[in-house]
């Protein structure tokens, strides 16, 4: 993302017009839209003001990361220790039997939701998410959706509306731009019905979908994975925090153990990954 891309994404995700934020870098309005157009470029001095405002560091403002996989290394790392993550033998209400089990959002203490919320907020940043409204459906996304509305206010300045089940038939939410939060899928069963409450609704459909993992499998009727086949079917776009891929070679890096369930998850995904 080019700075002045970055910029605009700041702004509208802070909901403030290009003059307040000029006003608040005590620079002109012009300096703000050509900066967004490409026109031109902050002076050096002013980069730490951009940063200081939106409450990022100076990497994030460049978009610069030491090592993009370290942050799905310790989100599976964190899904372990706090038994999200869990290899075994399991029954999935798709009726495969999988080697493990994400078993997100629930039974969680305070501590462990705030850090999730966390986990959640770094996607919605990460995939420049333009959203002013986070959705839950189920009554467990309820505490999540909140952490990571508070996140994503606190770290990034982005402050965004949230609603779950009961109140997303209120017309205040109905010209905003929806994010689901929710947890993993296989088939997508859940996700589709989840949606199609949305709609039903709000007479729309979320334009993001934030996921903690996408298990990369098809529904027993397609060709292509669960989450292309969502994508297209409802012209959304869906953000895992980590996929199947990243926990095998979480795996074999060493990040994380297995024991006799890593040759169990490769044939697996063998059998069932979908591109």
């Amino acid at each position: 993302m080019l700075m002045g891309d970055k910029i605009r994404w700041l702004r509208k995700n802070k909901n403030i017009t290009q003059t307040q934020l000029a006003d608040a870098l005590s620079v002109s309005p012009q300096s703000v839209s050509k900066w967004e157009n490409h026109l031109s470029a902050p002076d050096i001095t002013v980069l730490p003001v951009i940063a200081r405002y939106f409450g990022i560091t100076m990497d994030e403002l460049f978009n610069y990361r030491l090592d993009a996989l370290n942050y799905k290394e310790r989100f599976i790392r964190f899904m372990v220790n706090n038994g999200m993550l869990r290899f075994g033998e399991f029954t999935l209400k798709s009726g495969r039997r999988s080697p493990y089990l994400i078993h997100s959002g629930y039974n969680l203490t305070g501590s462990q939701m705030s850090k999730l919320g966390e986990f959640y907020a770094e996607c919605i940043r990460e995939h420049s998410i333009e959203t002013n409204c986070l959705i839950g459906i189920h009554h467990r996304e309820i505490p999540l959706v909140i952490a990571t509305s508070m996140t994503l206010f606190n770290k990034y300045g982005v402050d965004s509306a949230h609603c779950v089940d009961y109140d997303i038939e209120n017309t205040a939410f109905a010209s905003h731009e929806i994010t689901l939060i929710t947890d993993a899928f296989t088939s997508g069963a859940s996700l589709c019905s989840a949606l199609e409450q949305i709609r039903f609704k709000m007479n729309k459909y979320p334009s993001d979908v934030v996921v903690c993992v996408d298990r990369m499998e098809s529904s027993d009727h397609s060709p292509v994975s669960a989450k292309h086949e969502i994508e297209n079917r409802y012209g959304l776009r869906i953000h895992p925090i980590v996929n199947a891929d990243d926990i095998i070679k979480a795996i074999e890096s060493g990040v994380i153990t297995a024991g006799e369930y890593s040759d169990k998850m490769k044939d697996y995904m063998k059998r069932y990954k979908r591109g």
